[in-house]
């Protein structure tokens, strides 16, 4: 009779055992997977200027000026993700504007609410709007540039901050489409960043 008791609670500890190892592995695929993900992908993109412009195919440099884009960010992935908002930090001194709001919208309508941003849970093959504004950057290098207009560029990628089960990442999200930056000259960009 005792042996039989002590058997079993060696297969109930074993058991147990097996099933914390089971745990802590699927754990570390959980935050390996999380961190390496890239879910998110963004479809349509409809744009206007704070000046006016509405569907651009491209975009000057202006003073004061900032370019609305609104898109649908869809996760392709197989798990549920919340995007968490912009990735912090200055743009690239190459880029004449950078993401610098984030804001839910339809995707259609590039008007921003000047509503908080709140993060939305996105489940398996689901989207939801979102308006990006895109302001001119206060680091671009205007001494790369000369006479000659440069050649167009397209906007940035959105950086986007979003997290899975609690592990969070980033991921670049390139837009679908115009508009893109005119061409600018040294003159332009000094102009634009007085």
């Amino acid at each position: 009779m005792t042996s039989l008791a002590g058997e079993r609670g060696g297969i109930v500890a074993k058991f147990l055992g097996i099933l914390l190892v089971l745990g802590i592995c699927a754990t570390a695929a959980l935050y390996i997977y999380g961190k390496r993900q890239q879910p998110l992908s963004a479809n349509g993109v409809h744009v206007a200027t704070s000046d006016g412009g509405r569907q651009p195919a491209t975009v000057g440099i202006a003073p004061g000026r900032s370019v609305y884009v609104a898109t649908i960010v869809q996760n392709d992935g197989p798990l549920p993700v919340t995007i968490d908002g912009l990735m912090p930090g200055p743009g690239a001194p190459t880029d004449v504007y950078v993401p610098f709001a984030i804001e839910l919208g339809d995707g259609k309508r590039p008007q921003p609410t000047n509503g908080a941003f709140v993060p939305p849970s996105l489940d398996p093959h689901t989207g939801i709007g979102v308006v990006i504004t895109y302001t001119l950057n206060p680091d671009l290098a205007c001494a790369r540039f000369d006479d000659t207009p440069s050649d167009p560029a397209p906007l940035p990628p959105m950086p986007l901050r979003l997290s899975t089960y609690g592990v969070d990442t980033t991921q670049s999200l390139p837009l679908p489409g115009p508009p893109t930056v005119r061409g600018i000259t040294r003159t332009s960009c000094e102009r634009a960043l007085r």
